[in-house]
């Protein structure tokens, strides 16, 4: 599956048919509307633009939570809808690593847009910006065909696997440090450590229920 499809085409008789956009891109473009929702809630300014990225945080961590729970709750719960969604995951990694996109620019906007009383862009900002859009491109590539092709499976697996695991530290230590720091009191942190626990948790019971299956088979 290639990370760029065709979105539209032509049918016999000339006519001109609109296909159905990629999965990834319609999380993107979800992802977008939420970043620039917060402009609607508190108009173009530095807090709008703040309000933006925290909305655009909070949804990648859902999508990052389907993706990487769809193999192993379609492994352990034999559902259709599990198993279309299983078979979705890489549109579903691709919509994460778009999302995170959209993410990283709500953040450089407020620092570089002529807003008013605005932050300047400090050096770990712009660090943070570069390594963790570098590791989103890094599994974007690794998770498409031609990576696996070109790296070989084992190796594009392996860079995505990372890439994820590095992003659940990110969202866990995340939910750890609102809870735990000097930060005003906010539901969600506690709901995404959760998801956090919960997706650790699937991935050990799908690892667990495959090495019994294993041992049946060669015992």
């Amino acid at each position: 599956m290639a990370l760029i499809e065709h979105h539209s085409s032509f049918v016999p008789g000339g006519r001109f048919h609109l296909s159905r956009p990629p999965v990834w891109a319609l999380i993107g473009l979800t992802a977008g509307l939420l970043a620039v929702s917060g402009f609607a809630v508190r108009g173009f300014s530095d807090n709008g633009m703040r309000l933006g990225s925290e909305l655009a945080w909070r949804f990648t961590s859902l999508i990052y939570f389907a993706a990487i729970t769809a193999g192993p709750l379609a492994r352990l719960i034999p559902s259709a809808g599990l198993r279309r969604l299983c078979e979705e995951r890489r549109q579903l990694v691709w919509g994460f690593c778009a999302g995170f996109g959209v993410y990283l620019a709500s953040i450089l906007l407020p620092n570089t847009a002529p807003l008013p009383n605005r932050d300047d862009l400090t050096a770990g900002m712009m660090l943070f910006v570069l390594c963790a859009g570098f590791l989103a491109a890094v599994i974007a590539y690794a998770a498409s065909r031609p990576a696996a092709l070109f790296l070989g499976a084992q190796i594009s697996r392996t860079l995505v696997h990372v890439g994820m695991v590095t992003f659940w530290l990110a969202y866990a230590g995340a939910g750890l440090s609102h809870l735990s720091g000097p930060h005003r009191p906010d539901i969600f942190y506690g709901f995404s450590l959760s998801l956090m626990v919960v997706a650790l948790l699937l991935r050990f019971a799908d690892c667990f229920v495959a090495k019994i299956k294993a041992s049946r088979r060669t015992g």
